[in-house]
């Protein structure tokens, strides 16, 4: 039983005209998202790093369709000198793409601890900071024997614009220490609630999901690139949107 011979697929330069536009396009589009995101650039910055790879993966499928759409317009016009020359440029850019997304797996896991890292340490910092200073400000109250050294000590904590209102000064010690006291217990219940608002604003688990998906995508796009770029093999059947010998309009 004789095999099927491949069916030649017909010549069309208009066709061809109308891929490598949208190729250009395309490829277009993604730079200019990718620049924009970019700009300007904060080399040592987590969250830069973790927003341009983001923006990489979300319009990396720009980049691989525009990549591929090259191939297949000279699919159409296998004569066309541009599009070979075209063609032979972007596997070779292939291969540097499919090198670059693997490379924003370690960035994004690497700026991802980072990130987490700096926010835990921050909150702890903030947390520790704030309770010394109220610890300090409870003792200088509890110990203070008049209201002028109330003062005293409350601008050597807290600066020289803090300090007793005149109300305050003419109160007795014992009742101002009592509201003052009372005082400090609120102020570290709003710092206390600041705090853990400002945690809960960070969601590590989001970032573990993200970070996940950003690590398959990157493997993938790598993949496609790859592929594009010759570096996988491929089936003979795609041999001309690769440049490999087939049938073109019933020429070998």
């Amino acid at each position: 039983m004789q095999s099927k011979s491949p069916t030649p697929i017909s010549t069309d330069p208009s066709f061809a005209g109308v891929l490598e536009a949208l190729s250009l396009a395309l490829l277009g589009i993604f730079l200019a998202a990718v620049l924009v995101s970019a700009w300007p650039p904060k080399l040592l910055d987590a969250q830069w790093h973790l927003a341009l790879t983001a923006d990489l993966i979300n319009n990396g499928s720009l980049a691989l369709v525009g990549a591929l759409l090259t191939p297949l317009a000279l699919v159409f016009d296998p004569s066309s000198k541009r599009l070979r020359t075209r063609n032979k440029a972007f596997r070779q850019w292939a291969l540097a793409a499919a090198i670059g997304f693997l490379l924003l797996i370690p960035l994004q896991v690497s700026a991802g601890w980072r990130l987490y890292r700096t926010v835990t340490s921050q909150a702890e910092k903030q947390s520790s900071q704030s309770a010394a200073k109220l610890t300090e400000l409870r003792q200088a109250i509890a110990t203070a024997t008049s209201t002028q050294e109330i003062q005293a000590r409350l601008q050597q904590l807290a600066g020289n614009n803090a300090g007793l209102t005149p109300t305050q000064l003419s109160t007795p010690i014992n009742q101002l220490r009592q509201e003052l006291l009372v005082g400090a217990d609120q102020v570290a219940n709003r710092l206390q609630q600041s705090i853990v608002e400002a945690q809960s604003s960070f969601k590590p688990d989001r970032l573990f999901k993200e970070t996940v998906r950003i690590v398959l995508s990157a493997l993938f796009y790598a993949v496609g690139f790859a592929f594009l770029s010759g570096a996988l093999p491929r089936s003979k059947k795609l041999g001309v949107a690769f440049g490999w010998k087939t049938r073109i309009g019933g020429k070998k």
